[in-house]
């Protein structure tokens, strides 16, 4: 088939995420390798997104085809609850690399899943209804997932599952308490205690659910304290602690979990994308052992058809061996530095970039228009078609410079390449976003 061919079929008989359907007009991927995919005309793309922030390691490795390959010859899948050789080993395997003592696993097959998993775990665990989560964040597209995210996509889900409450976050850019770090004492840690207070304490609250990082709403990195506060508070009200680190973790910032910057041990951890590189779908809602020991003679009310598929098992096994053998998670605590010096570079020369944050390599570039007011670019608080944003318009130069990145939801430029990238690719990136920033700069109000 031709390029022409599949995009025209695709745009009739495919109804496409998050879009709307008279604006699509896919590029067509042939194929992909290391860092880099390929059109149908054979233009090379670098992948600086790693496709949804998944292909931590990069297209076609070798490794993996012959991983998962090998799976499938000798048993392609089995019922949950069968015992197979490549769950037993991954199982293990993330009770190796988690914080603290996470030690059991419930596997799943995407990040919503393992969301929706983890909101079920502390209702059950605890005997509570209400999850706390906060305003800003995104944990899945899925109802329950839908409901403790909050962005404009969860409007479209409502009225949707009770007892979610959202609480502020902390975004020492925008502080939603007009106040400046580390003077501020950490309000945004104390809200959460007075969320918890207000919603019936210990009696009615059984978890506070978040990311470490606010990830797809503006890679929004928490002050120093947060977490260690926000865990004591959890600790005082007997109130679950689950970190969302589908995006963050095996490696993205530099650790295997983003979590573990602040030395903090949530009590469940859910995760997807990099734990097998996006090769097969997989995800795990992953627990410590006081939480998982609540349902050895209480039933674990919850499953799906490919619980422990055995082709995402081998996945997720081959793609641990391959962080810990190319010392990836090493590697993108080195390149995180380079990539946000580079970024900061971009910042003081463009008016239009507001502020330049990140931990390893997930980087976020804020598009203002006015520094001195903070006015983002676009308000990314709003339904319905909107008119082409600067933002978008500076990801559409950089896609024609040969350079992918994952658009996100709010006035931020995401950076977040595989974690094999190379000095000389994230030089050639921010040369790209150089050139196009210009455009945003054009709509930066005097």
């Amino acid at each position: 088939m031709t390029g022409e061919e599949i995009r025209e079929l695709e745009k009739e008989f495919v109804l496409y995420p998050w879009m709307f359907q008279k604006a699509v007009n896919p590029v067509v991927i042939e194929r992909a390798k290391g860092n880099y995919f390929y059109d149908h005309t054979g233009k090379q793309y670098l992948d600086f997104s790693s496709q949804f922030v998944f292909s931590n390691f990069g297209h076609a490795d070798e490794r993996m085809a012959e991983a998962i390959s090998a799976q499938l010859r000798k048993l392609e899948n089995a019922a949950s609850p069968f015992a197979t050789e490549p769950k037993a080993k991954l199982a293990k395997l993330l009770a190796e690399i988690t914080p603290g003592d996470i030690k059991k696993a419930y596997f799943s097959t995407s990040g919503a899943e393992a969301n929706e998993g983890a909101i079920k775990l502390a209702r059950m665990a605890t005997g509570r209804q209400k999850i706390i989560s906060r305003w800003g964040g995104y944990h899945g597209s899925t109802f329950g997932a839908m409901a403790v995210s909050n962005d404009y996509r969860n409007w479209a889900c409502e009225p949707s599952i009770p007892g979610v409450v959202h609480c502020l976050g902390p975004y020492c850019y925008r502080c939603p308490f007009g106040a400046t770090y580390p003077s501020c004492d950490l309000l945004c840690a104390k809200h959460v205690e007075d969320v918890i207070r207000f919603e019936g304490r210990e009696n009615r609250v059984a978890a506070f659910m978040s990311e470490p990082i606010v990830g797809a709403n503006g890679i929004i990195v928490p002050p120093d304290g947060y977490w260690e506060t926000v865990r004591e508070i959890c600790d005082k009200y007997g109130v679950m602690l689950i970190i969302d680190e589908v995006m963050t973790g095996f490696g993205r910032t530099g650790k295997w979990f983003a979590i573990e910057h602040w030395n903090v041990v949530p009590d469940v951890i859910t995760m997807a994308k990099g734990i097998t590189g996006g090769y097969v779908p997989l995800g795990a809602t992953c627990m410590r052992e006081w939480v998982a020991k609540q349902f050895e003679e209480k039933q674990w009310v919850h499953g799906h058809t490919y619980s422990g598929h055995t082709l995402a098992m081998a996945a997720g096994v081959a793609a641990i061996e391959i962080y810990k053998q190319d010392k990836l998670i090493e590697r993108s605590a080195e390149l995180g530095h380079y990539l946000l010096d580079k970024a900061r570079e971009l910042g003081e020369k463009h008016p239009s970039v507001g502020d330049v944050r990140g931990v390893g390599l997930f980087v976020g570039l804020e598009l203002v228009k006015n520094r001195k007011t903070k006015e983002p670019i676009h308000d990314p608080w709003m339904e319905g078609p909107r008119p082409p944003t600067a933002k978008m318009k500076v990801l559409a130069a950089a896609l024609q410079e040969g350079v992918y990145c994952l658009p996100g939801q709010t006035s931020v430029i995401m950076l977040a390449p595989p974690l094999t990238i190379e000095k000389s690719e994230i030089d050639f990136a921010m040369g790209v976003f150089d050139r196009a920033l210009e455009i945003a700069d054009a709509e930066v109000e005097k």
